[in-house]
C-alpha cells in the first residue's frame, strides 16, 4: 500500500489529479476487492459549561 499525498481539494491537484485518483482506486481495491467499506466514528463527547449563578 502506497502513501498518498495530503491534498485539500481537487483544484490543488492540477495535472496530477487523474494519477492521484487512479492511485486511490488501486489502494482501495487492494484493501477490499469487493469495494465495500465502513467508517468507524469515535464516540461522541458532549461537554456543557454553565456560568456560576450570579455571573453574567
Amino acid at each position: 500500500m502506497g502513501v498518498l499525498p495530503l491534498r485539500l481539494g481537487p483544484h490543488l491537484f492540477g495535472d496530477e489529479r487523474a494519477d492521484f485518483e487512479q492511485e486511490v482506486r488501486t489502494v482501495l481495491r487492494d484493501a477490499s476487492p469487493g469495494l465495500r467499506f465502513a467508517e468507524r466514528l469515535p464516540a461522541t463527547e458532549i461537554r456543557i459549561w454553565r456560568k456560576p449563578r450570579g455571573e453574567r
